[in-house]
């Protein structure tokens, strides 16, 4: 080492020693992670003295936050979704809410906030969210000479739109279906239909989950695959829904917001449309929202208030860009509910009634497993689907227990 190089390290250790160090947890990586960072960074230009040491989690996220919690040494604040299952060792920010009037509620997404509180007490601040629609290939779409979807189209629709798109005989395919889905995201479907996962009173699987409702969307789905008007997705020769949408061997296929970031690097021309009715009922699409808490063992809970606020501030808000603002200022200023690439999320949030199982119960992730198998065995032919569907709920119901 140098002599100049011992000097400046001698001079920079005492600001090192005296900084205040804020510990944020989060599974974002890559592309979200740098945003994270940045939106860090933006924070400590507004409290000198503050270090945000941002800890990326990844894929490990909810085993190293449940080590961290149990070993009484959280982060001060951490990414969050799953609030009923953690929200015993989390900070009520209510009264942090109420006495911080820079803090406007009114301005968030209309829903929102039920995804962070549990017990009627608000245990986190959404950041960002996402619905699921459906994204068409405009270039197959084009040469086929179809219209595109309509707001108001039906599952009909999009089986007539199929059978115009599809060329089983070259792997080309009008809808691309996930056959190994998350069970989050396909709730979605059994909504739409009439059906669900799990009971209102966040107990009674059987007779949800293979309710007559159920079975049907099931059974529609089945027959896309069964007509070779379906592609199957998460299975099968190794290509992703991405490779499979951009090679215009898949027309159409639901995701979230992110996967528009991917398509835009791609350079692909696409639309978006609201997810299709099924038998008359309106469409509902889940809504999945992250969210920032504050660990109830922090020794620095204001720090920790300023931070979480600013996340949600609307310069914040501006930066993320794997999903979308959940300010509805921000969205006006970007004219998002104008854009048709991106008016559609909005339109989709606003529509779901329905409760997410994990909501209606902190055990449900002991069951949501079980559901998934179910899932994937029916798509794979395994079975009878009301047999498969029937055993499923019996088996989900008694983890619950």
């Amino acid at each position: 080492m140098t002599k100049r190089f011992l000097l400046l390290l001698a001079l920079m250790m005492p600001l090192w020693a005296t900084a205040q160090v804020l510990r944020f947890a989060t599974w974002d990586g890559s592309e979200n992670l740098d945003i994270q960072r940045r939106i860090a960074a933006a924070f400590e230009q507004r409290h000198p003295g503050v270090r945000v040491q941002v800890e990326a989690y990844g894929g490990g996220f909810n085993q190293k936050l449940s080590a961290s919690f149990g070993a009484r040494n959280p982060p001060d604040v951490t990414m969050m979704w799953n609030f009923p299952l953690y929200h015993r060792v989390l900070e009520p920010l209510d009264a942090w809410q109420a006495r911080d009037p820079a803090f406007d509620a009114a301005d968030m997404v209309p829903g929102l906030l039920r995804f962070a509180t549990v017990e009627s007490r608000l245990y986190g601040v959404p950041a960002g969210f996402t619905s699921q629609v459906i994204y068409y290939n405009k270039d197959m779409f084009d040469r086929a000479g179809l219209a595109y979807p309509r707001a108001d189209w039906r599952w009909e629709d999009l089986r007539t739109l199929s059978q115009k798109l599809s060329r089983p005989s070259a792997k080309v395919y009008g809808y691309g279906l996930d056959v190994a889905p998350d069970p989050y995201d396909f709730q979605g479907y059994l909504w739409s239909a009439g059906g669900r996962m799990l009971g209102a009173d966040g107990h009674r699987v059987q007779g949800e989950l293979d309710s007559a409702p159920s079975q049907a969307m099931f059974t529609m789905l089945l027959g896309l695959l069964d007509q070779g008007l379906a592609a199957t997705l998460g299975v099968g020769d190794g290509k992703n829904q991405r490779q499979l949408f951009v090679a215009d061997r898949v027309a159409m296929l639901m995701d979230g917001a992110a996967f528009r970031l991917e398509l835009a690097q791609d350079g692909k021309r696409y639309g978006v449309a609201p997810l299709p009715s099924f038998q008359g009922r309106p469409a509902q699409s889940v809504v999945s929202v992250s969210s920032l808490a504050m660990a109830r063992d922090s020794k620095q809970k204001d720090l920790a208030w300023q931070f979480i606020k600013f996340y949600s501030s609307a310069e914040a808000v501006r930066l993320r860009q794997g999903d979308l603002p959940v300010l509805l200022s921000v969205a006006r200023e970007l004219k998002l509910q104008e854009d048709p690439l991106v008016q559609p999320f909005y339109a989709m949030a606003l529509s779901m009634q329905e409760v997410p199982a994990f909501l209606l119960n902190p055990r449900w992730t002991r069951a949501s497993g079980v559901v998934r198998d179910a899932i994937q065995e029916v798509f794979l032919k395994k079975g009878d689907v009301q047999q498969i569907l029937a055993r499923a709920a019996l088996k989900a119901e008694r983890k619950l227990q």
